[in-house]
Formats: C-alpha cells, sequence, structure tokens
C-alpha cells in the first residue's frame, strides 16, 4: 500500500492543502519523502495527521498531537492509498446542540451524514462504500486490527526527533507480551528500551534453545533478527564492531572497543539504535503474510527531525541505508540537513512556505539532489545564499558596497575599502582568496 495524496483543512498552519507523493522510479529503494522548511511551516503537523488518521484512534497520543492543531469544528485530516481507499479524520464539537452533517470524501464520493466522535476515523472504499469508527472500535489502516489474530501486508510506524534510551536491568528471560503494534505511531512513546532489551535477551535465549535441539538454521533466522539492527547501525556510524552484548542481568553495547551501558551512549547514537532497533524489533514480532522477510515487507516510516543529534558525517549516511535496507517501505521525513536532502537517491523534496502565519506548498515536486554539492542545496531547498556567519556575511555586504562606491568615483570610500578588506583577510585563509578576487574584479 502506498499513501498517494495527504490534505489537511483548518489544521495547524495549513488552510486547505493537499501533497502528492508520487511513487519513486527505482524498485531497490525505498520511496522517500523530505519536508523542508522553515520553523512553523508545518513539517510535524503533516507527520502528526498521517499517524492519526492511519491510526483511526488507536494511537491516543497521536490523536493528542493533531486534536491540538485543529482550528474549527470541521478541521480536516485525509489521505488516499493506490487502492482507491481513503481515510479521513474529522473533530466535531461536542457542545454543540446541533452536529453538522459528516463532511463528504474530500477525494471524490458520496457524502455521510452520521454525528462524529470528538476526533473520528472514516474509511472510503475504492467502491464508494462508506464506514465510520469510534476511537474504541478504530480499525487499522488496511482493515486489520492491531494485536488480532491475522497476518499483515503492511504497517506503519512513528518516531520523534528525540530518542532517549535509558539502562534497564533484566529480572527473568520472557516473551515479550506486548501487542507489537502499541504506541508504533504515537511519536514520542515508540520506543521502550526495557521492551528492546527483554527482547534481545529473549532472542538470545530462544537462538541457543533451537541450537541445542539441532535446528541450527532456525538458530541462525533468530540470530539474524539482532545481527540486521547491529550491522544497520554499525554502517551508519563507522564501526564495524558495534554488536548488544548480553550480561547476567543488562544489555550493553560494544561501541568503538568498549562495552558501555545504553544510557551513556551519544544522544546522536542513541536516537538511531533507538528507532531503528525499535522498528526491527516489531517487524520482527508482526505475523505477516507468507512470513516474509522483515527487509522486503512493505510499511509506512514516519521520521520528524530525522537528522536531530547526528553528525554530519552519520547525516549523510543514514537515509541511504535505510532507503537500500528497505526497499518497499516508503519514508516521509522532516529534516533541516542538508546533507540529508543531498543523499536522497529516489523519491521527492516537499519545499514548504510561509506566508504569514500560513503554510503553503512551495514546491513539491523537487527531484532528489544527489551530485549537488551541499552549499548548493542550501540555496537552492534552504534559501541560504551565504555559506558564511551572518557577521562574515555583512561585512562582504559592505565591501561589496564600499568598493562599488570607489569604483563611481567616490575616493571617501578607499579607506573603508581598505579597511573593511583587512579584517575579512584577517579572519581565514579562504576570505583572504575571497577578498582578493572582489579587489582583482574589473571596473563593470
Amino acid at each position: 500500500m502506498h499513501i498517494e495524496r495527504i490534505l489537511l483543512r483548518d489544521i495547524g498552519p495549513f488552510d486547505d492543502t493537499t501533497i502528492e507523493l508520487p511513487k519513486g522510479g527505482d524498485p531497490a529503494l525505498a520511496d522517500v519523502y523530505l519536508l523542508t522548511g522553515p520553523n512553523g511551516s508545518g513539517k510535524s503537523t503533516i507527520l502528526y495527521a498521517l499517524a492519526a488518521v492511519i491510526s483511526g484512534g488507536r494511537e491516543q497520543l497521536g490523536l493528542d498531537l493533531l486534536a491540538r492543531r485543529m482550528r474549527s469544528a470541521t478541521a480536516m485530516a485525509a489521505v488516499q492509498t493506490d487502492t482507491g481507499e481513503s481515510f479521513t479524520t474529522v473533530q466535531r464539537d461536542h457542545q454543540s446542540s446541533a452536529h453538522p452533517a459528516a463532511p463528504p470524501n474530500p477525494f471524490g464520493g458520496p457524502p455521510l451524514s452520521e454525528a462524529a466522535s470528538t476526533v473520528e476515523l472514516t474509511h472510503f472504499g475504492p467502491d464508494g462504500e462508506s464506514r465510520r469508527y469510534s476511537r474504541r472500535a478504530a480499525k487499522f489502516l488496511a482493515h486489520k486490527v492491531a494485536g488480532a489474530n491475522l497476518a499483515f501486508d503492511w504497517a506503519a510506524f512513528a518516531y520523534a526527533g528525540v530518542r532517549p534510551m535509558s539502562d534497564i536491568n533484566i529480572t527473568a528471560i520472557q516473551e515479550p507480551k506486548t501487542n507489537p503494534f502499541e504506541n508504533s505511531l504515537s511519536f514520542l512513546q515508540s520506543t521502550d528500551t526495557n521492551l528492546l532489551a527483554n527482547w534481545i535477551v529473549n532472542q538470545d535465549y530462544r537462538r541457543l534453545k533451537a541450537k541445542d535441539s539441532g535446528n541450527s538454521k532456525r538458530a541462525d533466522q533468530i540470530a539474524d533478527s539482532v545481527r540486521s539492527i547491529e550491522q544497520i547501525i554499525a554502517e551508519i556510524v563507522g564501526d564495524p564492531s558495534f554488536a548488544f552484548v548480553i550480561t547476567d542481568r543488562d544489555v550493553h553495547v560494544r561501541w568503538q572497543g568498549v562495552t558501555v551501558h545504553l544510557g551513556v551512549l551519544p544522544d546522536g547514537l542513541q536516537s538511531i539504535v533507538s528507532w531503528i532497533a525499535d522498528l526491527l524489533m516489531r517487524l520482527d514480532r508482526i505475523p505477516w503474510q507468507g512470513d516474509l522477510p522483515v527487509q522486503e515487507r512493505r510499511f509506512l516510516l514516519l521520521l520528524d527531525e530525522i537528522d536531530i543529534h547526528l553528525h554530519p558525517a552519520w547525516q549523510r549516511k543514514v537515509l541511504p541505508l535505510v532507503q537500500r535496507v528497505f526497499p518497499n517501505a516508503q519514508i516521509i521525513a522532516s529534516t533541516h540537513s542538508p546533507f540529508v536532502v543531498g543523499s536522497l537517491a529516489n523519491g521527492r523534496i516537499i519545499e514548504l512556505g510561509l506566508e504569514g502565519s500560513t503554510a503553503f506548498v512551495r514546491r513539491g515536486d523537487t527531484k532528489p539532489q544527489l551530485g549537488v554539492s551541499c552549499s548548493s542545496v542550501l540555496r537552492s531547498i534552504f534559501g541560504i545564499e551565504s555559506e558564511f556567519d551572518i557577521d562574515t556575511e555583512r561585512k562582504l555586504r559592505q565591501l561589496q558596497d564600499a568598493r562599488a562606491r570607489l569604483l563611481t568615483g567616490d575616493e571617501a570610500a578607499r579607506t573603508e575599502v581598505d579597511l573593511v578588506a583587512a579584517e575579512l583577510a584577517q579572519r581565514s585563509d579562504e576570505l583572504r582568496e575571497l577578498v582578493a578576487r572582489e579587489l582583482a574584479r574589473p571596473r563593470p
């Protein structure tokens, strides 16, 4: 399943905006859509709206993140899939004595007439039928109830920018009992270090049992579930030795040849470990149609601030690796990093803008920027023309203005040109060369 279109009406900074998500052209890489734009342009709002609609009320936290952004009684968020289905989340004012009719399918289809709950999900099927789900009875997208004894062919997960880990204490080896979809779309509560550590310990226990029983093939399959996490993280952070280390009462990490607690890892590494490990753990625990290998499964991944806490060297690696490891995934992420944008190989860059307090899609079809320098990405995507600090940028403009006056015959500007040029030349070799080229330019 592929989300093709998102509609936001009276939500956050959006009045009435539709965002297109066309499929990528490389089947060997995940389709990725990067949300860029200034602070307040609605990047997180788009992700929260997607999570709320897809969860259908299953994630209370996800609903709260969206509900607080709904600006009117008829505010709406909707998505349309490549199967022809659409899902709409609306908000109603329960203080009103007369509920207005439910809105029509925003992508075309029959209107509904029943009154709605505070936040509700309505599903419009490809053949025109419609169904409404309350919070308690809401279905997971694709008509699957999370936790039911079903095999899935699609899932969705969401992670926030800040993803800390903590030290844990293993008291017993036991199979995780929680629903693998629990909090999977809540952003802020998606990751659970204790659950992850217990799962890793249990996987090791199951591996040993399979090995002792002579089933080496099954033992290898179980080991691969944890090994794949280690390999992905090791490649991103450039540490081939990275691995989880199981002790008698805890799970540690081997990082740069040293075994340390999870909670003392650098923030950037905690961020990567938490969401990648949590994602692969959930995928491993979800019953899947045809028992498809984890890395071949179709799912939606929402990442708010994919670059937060990451060194630029890691920012350049994380997206290409995830695109390659999960070729059938659809990933929608927000970012402020030219390194992340410049690493995109398949998908679209969705540039958001602001007019006053109202957000809009400035450009929604910007192609991947492979082969484009970070300085060019800063100019074309982020609107930053200068690579220097603000004060140096001001001094360069002063030098250009003074030189322009000097060239028009204003001899009083010569002193200013000399002083500013000397000050800039002392700051760096790069500026010294730049100033020399500026002063050597011929008169126009």
